[in-house]
């Protein structure tokens, strides 16, 4: 049981081997979306918001590879396949192996809750093919108040978590930050991570890949993370919200992998203005500037291959930059949303030895931007037992690489209509299908995946 004071809340939770019952976290299923709440209040024992995210629906499984910063699948899709965004933001990892996916640079005690939209339907982002997973961060609060979170668990697991609100009816300011870290996970052998790598591939041409004597028991990661969130209402019907979130993670284990991240750093800043009520044809008009920032070096400086060849490092970044302008109004009792989105994102990534550039600079990924510009349209209406969507977007996207390779440009056409038919109060069927139409510029060929779905769910 929580206990509230004035300025702030101190929970202890004690977590052990056999598992302690959090709670139960709110999911709610619609044919559009599945909604799980209360994120940050009932599962904040661990930053890895994947491993949340699996045990909350049944639609998401994890590709565990680390102690945190697991991976996401969605329908049996994954990667890119799946668009997720952070308060509207978009977050791309600098990996290509996946070790930062987009959903590690978020932790849980910051999460307020999060949709997951199935299938090619949603026609206000770009690239979302299998899910949308849309995650909304904690928002300030009138009054003053905070809340202080300790939590111990298996294998000398440790976080701290402290959250702190204030503000008025004109601004309300809200301030979170956490700090964790774990040590090594043991399997029913009593093997750490390093000694069940040791055991698997001793003797073996992998056998670089064990880690040396004295890193061999060393953390599996440590994690720290900041929030700065201020809403400002001027008025009745304007809302202005500006946000900054750092991510810190440090000595993440990739027993799986020949090196370890050394670190994942991101910086997300995010602007969105709203303004409602403007006439007949603006119910709400929503403009939205973000940044997001992500630095990403890995090694194999805790493994033996160090002491034989020295150590290399494989240090990529990425940037992604956003403009979204959304605009709701009502046309024959039918919700329409029009909007524009441009996003352009930067990836870069070089090779080191021994912290040196390789001979000429040796790129693994040669400064490669996206830029993309969309046009979108969804339709809402409800008649009857009967509720029906659709959508159509329109993209044009510029592939350019900074060395040699072929810039690419598409032009694409999304499209999907849904339709749902309520059975009674529990349960309902619906029908739904989704196109995409990729022209690239420089071929005679079309790609064409699809997804439909027929489905009877209780509610």
């Amino acid at each position: 049981m929580k206990k509230s004071l004035v300025l702030s809340l101190f929970v202890v939770h004690a977590l052990n081997a056999s598992g302690v019952d959090l709670g139960q976290i709110n999911v709610e299923d619609s044919h559009k979306k599945e909604t799980i709440k209360d994120v940050a209040s009932e599962d904040i024992k661990s930053a890895d918001l994947g491993e949340a995210l699996m045990k909350n629906s049944a639609s998401v499984n994890i590709v565990r590879r680390s102690a945190i910063s697991n991976d996401i699948i969605v329908r049996g899709q994954k990667k890119d396949n799946i668009n997720v965004t952070i308060d509207g933001a978009k977050v791309c990892g600098a990996c290509p192996n996946r070790m930062d996916p987009p959903i590690s640079h978020i932790l849980t005690n910051n999460v307020e809750s999060i949709d997951i939209k199935e299938g090619p339907f949603d026609m206000s982002e770009f690239g979302a093919l299998s899910a949308g997973v849309t995650i909304y961060t904690k928002e300030p609060k009138k009054g003053f108040g905070g809340e202080i979170d300790v939590n111990y668990g298996s294998f000398n697991f440790q976080k701290g978590a402290l959250s702190l609100y204030g503000g008025n009816d004109f601004i309300k300011v809200l301030l979170s930050a956490s700090k964790e870290k774990g040590e090594q996970y043991k399997d029913g052998n009593g093997n750490t991570l390093a000694q069940q790598l040791a055991n698997i591939v001793t003797g073996t041409p992998a056998a670089g890949s064990i880690y040396q004597p004295k890193y061999a028991d060393m953390d599996a990661f440590e994690k720290e993370t900041l929030m700065l969130k201020v809403l400002i209402t001027p008025s009745q019907n304007q809302e202005l919200k500006l946000s900054y979130t750092a991510n810190r993670s440090t000595n993440i284990l990739y027993p799986s992998s020949p090196m370890d991240a050394d670190y994942d750093d991101s910086d997300i800043y995010n602007m969105e203005y709203a303004i409602k009520n403007l006439g007949d044809f603006s119910q709400k008009l929503t403009l939205q500037i973000y940044k997001s920032q992500v630095d990403h070096p890995m090694s194999n400086q805790y493994r033996q291959s160090a002491l034989k060849m020295g150590v290399m490092k494989h240090w990529l970044t990425t940037e992604m930059t956003g403009v979204k302008v959304k605009n709701s109004f009502e046309v024959a009792d039918t919700t329409l949303t029009i909007g524009l989105d441009y996003s352009k994102r930067n990836w870069d990534g070089s090779y080191y030895m021994n912290n040196m550039p390789f001979a000429k600079q040796l790129k693994s990924i040669n400064d490669v931007d996206t830029q993309n510009y969309g046009v979108f349209l969804q339709a809402n209406k409800t008649i009857g037992d009967w509720a029906l969507d659709g959508g159509i977007r329109y993209d044009t996207t510029e592939i350019t690489h900074g060395g040699v390779e072929i810039d690419r440009e598409y032009d694409a056409i999304l499209a999907s209509l849904m339709a749902t038919y309520n059975l009674s109060k529990n349960s309902k069927i619906f029908a739904g299908v989704g196109n995409r139409l990729v022209y690239p510029m420089e071929e005679n060929s079309i790609f064409m995946p699809k997804r439909a779905y027929l489905m009877a769910i209780p509610t």
